[in-house]
């Protein structure tokens, strides 16, 4: 399968049965599962093979704070679910070349999820045949918030807004965004 599989992918799917078991196990958290799928690279390669119900694919990449990470996830309705999530080991960076084993049929995805935790991906797939993936459609999981903000000040920003030329609540997430990553990097 070629890059454009993540073409119409529009956001991730989270629930109970997926939002916190990679970070029970592995310490990988739904943010930096995210944060993989917009960063580049981010290798791709897809198990057709083995993709009775809903395609199995598989991603090499890295979070924001330059996490390398191995993922298992399936698309549903356009929406990313992650199954599985743990750091890369030396052998997935290195895209080795040998016979691959192979993968076995789960019965749900908690099956698949304990397989992964305790497989190497180069061990079952071929990493040299994966694409670099790119999500023009994707965005992060979102939460909506009420702010309240004295009007002086909404007015401030709606005129900062207008001069950009972006709308006065993007420029909000773009302020905050900014500062975040300044308070991130001075604690670090």
């Amino acid at each position: 399968m070629k890059g454009i599989v993540l073409n119409n992918c529009d956001g991730f799917a989270w629930d109970k049965g997926n939002i916190n078991k990679n970070l029970d196990k592995h310490g990988v958290s739904k943010n930096e599962c995210e944060e993989l799928f917009f960063n580049q690279p981010l290798f791709v390669a897809c198990d057709e093979k083995h993709s009775i119900t809903e395609m199995r694919c598989y991603a090499l990449g890295k979070t924001d704070k330059s996490r390398l990470l191995f993922i298992v996830f399936t698309i549903r309705n356009n929406k990313i679910r992650v199954i599985s999530a743990r750091d890369m080991t030396a052998k997935n960076g290195g895209f080795t070349m040998k016979k691959q084993n192979k993968i076995p049929a789960f019965k749900n995805e908690d099956e698949e999820r304990e397989f992964w935790s305790k497989h190497d991906s180069t061990e079952y797939i071929n990493w040299n045949q994966s694409n670099v993936a790119i999500s023009p459609k994707l965005k992060p999981s979102t939460k909506t918030i009420s702010l309240r903000l004295p009007d002086y000040m909404l007015a401030e920003l709606r005129t900062i807004a207008n001069k950009r030329d972006v709308p006065y609540q993007s420029l909000i997430k773009i302020f905050l965004k900014e500062q975040i990553d300044k308070e991130l990097q001075i604690v670090n």
